[in-house]
């Protein structure tokens, strides 16, 4: 078993995930929750200390986790603040780095030793720090085994005992050896990788975690058991029944197969609206809250899932819809199915995805734009990542994602990946307490307003409380008609040149699909009468400029909140 402690930081459940998928057996305990003889008593055969926001004194045991775990003879992977802590614990000073890095990339030089095993030297690694490691305090016992080119520490081992620390980060999506650097750390305790490697790990990503314990008693059942029974049985829940499984399901009460069997269930019979509203307010429930102080802003998420693999279209149309002066709270996460997620492109496009609550509120208010990164604010939905991904089928975790926005936000653009969603996540959005909703199905399959056909668009207005569909064509909002091909993305960074490209004013397919999502965006958000009206006012936010610039605000503030963090 590998034992992580958790520094309070949304990475800490990326390097979980690389870990169990590379076939290590992760116990995740937060710094607080323990004392390190109880960690230790736990019989790890190695133990990462996380990366986390602060200084080492805010790492909890960590210092204590090292000193006993080093006379244990247990191998120790310090990541980032767990670097950190390894070089206070043996006499090195940690002090202010030359200038702070946060979600830049950086060529790492090292000598091959230690869990650098294999990796070429140079290699490309992510960095997200203000502090680092004073060079000339390192004593004796402990070797310097990496570097920048400009001479920053990025590595160091005990050169007695399995201690290694790292600054960077390999969970990285931009840090293409780190699952390597693991998978090598993993063999130094013993835990063979899974058959196949670091080539494999992908085909087995799961998380695990320390669970907080509840119990849920049903109006109609008695627990998990009771309600795999029911929907196996062709019998639904209702709404608080749900709410109750769903709560059971994030506490860690119940084991995979048993996840596996309800949502299956669930999928057979066909989820209510009372099913979806439940599990939605009992994600709601355990997320950590989004305050900002704007009175009115928009989400543009979707559920994902479609398959066609087009470039970050929804994270492009939060920019347009935050230069026409309607702040966004977008919603999202790294890739599942995707070659890049939103949060994976924006890390690419410069913007510190890491941040904690606090501060994302404080980039919606000042920027008009922050990401809510769902990893990092539903942690609960860790206890069902592993059957999520071994399923292989849609479940009603694939929608779940649009309508858990953590700041609440009560209008809103939904794509979905089937049409015949539409309405009913727009019912479920009116239940939820959303104000205006346009949830939307694109041609040919989209998760998102098509340019290249017709749009199913269900529109719900709490005006009337009620859910109108209707189709829109995009020759009909004054954007020519394009094909899916016209939309292609790549990975992050590809992504990244085509979002930047957009804002600075580039034409073609790829803009008119992102001016007709903008629009969209717009009339959810009040802001304009109708869908022609909003890709007028979509152009003119590229067109002036103020779309870029709020991606650049973005960037900038995000870096600095990250340093302050720091």
């Amino acid at each position: 078993m590998i034992l992580v402690i958790d520094n309070y930081d949304s990475f800490t459940y990326n390097l979980v995930q690389i870990l169990a998928a590379l076939g290590a057996d992760v116990q995740v305990e937060r710094n607080d929750a323990l004392s390190a003889e109880e960690a230790l008593a736990l019989s790890p055969a190695g133990i990462v200390i996380s990366p986390g926001p602060g200084t080492p004194a805010d790492s909890g045991i960590s210092h204590d986790v090292i000193r006993t775990a080093a006379a244990a003879g247990i191998p120790v992977l310090g990541v980032c603040l767990g670097h950190q802590c390894i070089a206070e614990v043996y006499g090195a000073t940690v002090c202010r780095a030359p200038a702070p890095v946060h979600g830049k990339t950086a060529d790492i030089i090292h000598d091959g030793s230690g869990v650098f095993a294999g990796i070429p030297s140079p290699f490309t690694a992510t960095r997200y720090h203000s502090l680092c490691v004073d060079a000339d305090s390192v004593p004796e016992l402990l070797e310097i085994n990496a570097r920048t080119a400009d001479g920053i520490i990025m590595g160091l081992r005990h050169r007695e005992w399995p201690i290694f620390g790292v600054q960077f980060h390999p969970e990285s999506v931009l840090t293409p050896e780190g699952t390597k650097l693991l998978a090598n750390f993993l063999d130094l305790c013993g835990e063979v990788p899974l058959p196949g490697g670091v080539s494999g790990a992908s085909a087995t990503l799961a998380a695990a975690g320390g669970t907080a314990r509840s119990s849920a008693r049903l109006a109609g059942v008695t627990g998990i058991t009771g309600a795999i029974a029911r929907v196996s049985g062709n019998d639904s829940l209702s709404e608080d029944e749900a709410q109750l499984v769903m709560g059971a399901v994030m506490d860690g009460e119940a084991t995979p197969a048993q996840i596996s069997a309800l949502v299956v269930g669930m999928r057979m019979k066909g989820e209510t609206v009372d099913e979806i509203v439940g599990f939605a307010r009992a994600m709601r429930e355990r997320a950590t809250p989004v305050r900002p102080t704007a009175a009115r802003y928009v989400d543009t998420c979707g559920t994902g899932g479609d398959g066609l693999h087009t470039f970050n279209i929804s994270t492009t149309t939060a920019f347009v819809v935050a230069g026409a002066g309607v702040p966004v709270a977008k919603h999202g996460n790294r890739a599942v199915s995707s070659a890049a997620g939103s949060a994976d492109v924006l890390e690419a496009l410069g913007v510190n995805v890491t941040l904690d609550a606090t501060a994302m509120a404080r980039c919606i208010d000042e920027c008009g734009v922050g990401f809510l990164f769902a990893q990092s604010l539903h942690a609960s939905m860790r206890h069902a990542a592993l059957p999520r991904r071994e399923i292989g089928i849609r479940t009603i975790f694939n929608i779940l994602g649009p309508l858990t926005n953590p700041a609440g936000a009560k209008r809103q653009l939904l794509g979905v990946y089937d049409a015949r969603l539409a309405s009913l996540m727009a019912e479920v959005a009116g239940r939820l307490g959303a104000e205006r909703v346009l949830v939307v199905h694109g041609h040919p399959g989209m998760d998102e307003v098509s340019a290249s056909g017709p749009t199913t668009v269900a529109e719900f207005d709490s005006a009337d409380g009620g859910v109108r569909t209707y189709e829109v064509l995009p020759e009909s909002v004054g954007v020519p008609r394009g094909t899916l091909g016209d939309i292609a993305g790549g990975d992050a960074f590809e992504n990244a040149a085509i979002v930047r490209a957009i804002l600075a004013g580039q034409h073609g397919p790829k803009r008119d699909v992102v001016l007709m999502n903008a629009a969209a965006a717009l009339l959810a958000a009040g802001e304009v009468a109708d869908l022609a009206e909003g890709v007028v006012r979509a152009r003119e936010s590229i067109d002036s400029g103020r779309a870029a610039q709020a991606l650049e605000m973005l960037i900038t503030v995000s870096g600095r909140l990250a340093g302050e963090a720091s």
